[in-house]
């Protein structure tokens, strides 16, 4: 191993490469398991509980956070 292979302690630390993942990943989960829960329900001709919006509105809060972990400030 060369000395230009190690990193400078002066650098700041380098940023995981997977940032957001997980936050993205449920809450698609989360958005999908509500779409499904809602076709579902319709399709059996139920009434659509008002309460799915809390799993609704937690999964796209999750996903936008993901999302927006991702982005790179200059």
């Amino acid at each position: 191993m060369e000395w230009i292979d190690e990193r400078p302690t002066w650098l700041p630390p380098i940023p995981p490469p997977h940032r957001g993942r997980a936050r993205i990943v449920a809450g698609v989960l989360l958005v999908s398991a509500v779409m499904i829960a809602v076709m579902a329900t319709a399709f059996v001709g139920g009434t659509i509980s008002m309460y799915l919006w809390w799993p609704l509105a937690g999964g796209l809060l999750l996903l936008g956070s993901g999302l927006l972990s991702r982005r790179r400030l200059p």
